[in-house]
């Protein structure tokens, strides 16, 4: 078993990629209560936001992952 300690700048990243990963379980939490709406609803301003919600959750994992080196 390899473990790795991180520390200085390292270690503010790996804290700022775990911080994005919270950041996307939260805004998933969103996304799934914006489906539920717009699928009762049918509206277009939500299906919009959906779009926007994907993108950014997108962005947000291609982040972390560039931070946490594995991209």
């Amino acid at each position: 078993m390899k473990i790795n300690i991180q520390t200085g700048y390292r270690a503010d990243l790996a804290d700022l990629a775990e911080g994005l990963n919270d950041l996307m379980a939260d805004l998933e939490d969103i996304r799934d209560d914006v489906q539920e709406q717009a699928d009762e609803k049918e509206s277009v301003a939500m299906r919009a936001d959906l779009a926007r919600i994907d993108q950014a959750l997108r962005l947000l994992a291609e982040a972390a992952d560039l931070l946490e080196g594995e991209a």
